[in-house]
């Protein structure tokens, strides 16, 4: 079974795309972050963990 040619500009245009949505992600999980601060969380509680209805954030109570 034989490879596929590969250009060298693909994989290069491949992993900076791959690092940008690296940042962006990283951009959205701050975002979430800082939501969930501010938050007056509503939880919804099961025996092992409790989870705001609001802004999904996510408290083990298992211990």
């Amino acid at each position: 079974m034989d490879q596929p040619f590969t250009n060298k500009e693909d994989v290069a245009t491949l992993k900076q795309e791959v690092i940008r949505l690296k940042e962006r992600i990283a951009q959205l999980e701050q975002q979430i972050a800082e939501i969930q601060q501010k938050c007056r969380h509503v939880f919804f509680e099961t025996p092992v963990m409790r989870k705001c209805v609001k802004c999904h954030y996510v408290e083990s109570l298992y211990y």
